[in-house]
């Protein structure tokens, strides 16, 4: 991606930004000069692309083009209307030292430097693929598992009571061959949830600790009742019902998610780098600041 600015199409489009820019500000204050607006067909696919934020002037001459007569009047308004309020704010001076104008005028170069990505050819297979193996912890299937479970609430009984407990209601569950749907019968109501159905291995921590979860993810899937097992809560009698092991996505099971990463890459590079080919028109000094 670093190569990205010695791509002839994009020194093209870097070279295109700065004759944009030219007519874009310093033609309107030509314009403005005897109070006329001179609407141009240049100014209205300007304004088309600013209104898509998509900065193609190809594609917005063919919308252009496109468009009956009763769409371009409209579009004509709205640039009018625009312009209006746009230069009575600056002979109201209400741009000098607003931030809030600022942060505008940075996100609108934002999305010019957006638009060189969106003139890159679309990324093909190869890089797809390169990219995959690149970031390819990204594409995983997380650890899932199914049970359910009975809680007893070590909070509300005497020290070492809930195991106790639990070893009673283990020996009832066992005994009585309650299924996984009678375990709401027993037992106190949990904080979270009570059954977890292909949940994944993280929530399963965050509810109940590492060291449970560790307990559950080595367990048999054979739908019996095991335990007790110990949360910060309590106790838990465990029935799991089904365990998934964490996998790597193949690359045509992750594409879809690769393409939009990869997408996402090459617009944040492309802005980064737009910005940086155009600072270096730009010196700074800070020797004002003075020194710690």
């Amino acid at each position: 991606m670093s190569q990205v600015f010695k791509q002839p199409l994009v020194q093209f489009l870097l070279g295109g930004l700065a004759l944009f820019l030219l007519l874009s500000f310093v033609g309107t204050e030509a314009e403005e000069d005897d109070g006329n607006i001179v609407v141009t067909e240049a100014a209205l696919l300007t304004f088309l692309q600013f209104q898509d934020k998509a900065f193609d002037e190809a594609q917005a001459k063919a919308l252009f083009d496109a468009l009956d007569e009763q769409a371009r009047e409209r579009l004509v308004n709205e640039y009018v209307r625009d312009e209006i309020m746009v230069r009575e704010a600056y002979s109201l001076g209400i741009d000098e030292n607003d931030d809030v104008i600022r942060q505008r005028l940075i996100q609108k170069m934002d999305f010019l430097f957006q638009g060189f990505a969106q003139a890159l050819p679309a990324p093909t297979e190869a890089e797809q693929r390169a990219f995959y193996e690149k970031y390819s912890g990204r594409y995983e299937q997380p650890a899932v598992a199914t049970f359910t479970h009975v809680f007893l609430n070590a909070r509300s009984r005497p020290d070492g009571q809930a195991r106790a407990d639990a070893a009673k209601v283990l020996a009832q569950l066992k005994s009585e061959n309650i299924p996984f749907e009678e375990a709401g019968r027993f037992g106190d109501r949990f904080f979270f949830l009570r059954n977890y159905v292909e949940r994944s291995e993280q929530l399963i921590k965050d509810h109940f600790g590492p060291e449970m979860t560790a307990e559950i993810f080595a367990a048999a899937p054979d739908s019996t009742w095991s335990g007790p097992f110990t949360s910060k809560y309590g106790q838990h009698l465990v029935m799991l019902r089904a365990r998934t092991d964490a996998r790597q996505l193949t690359f045509e099971e992750a594409q879809a998610q690769v393409l939009d990463d990869l997408l996402i890459e090459r617009r944040n590079d492309v802005r980064r780098e737009a910005y940086e080919e155009r600072a270096k028109n730009y010196s700074v000094d800070a020797s004002a600041l003075g020194s710690n």
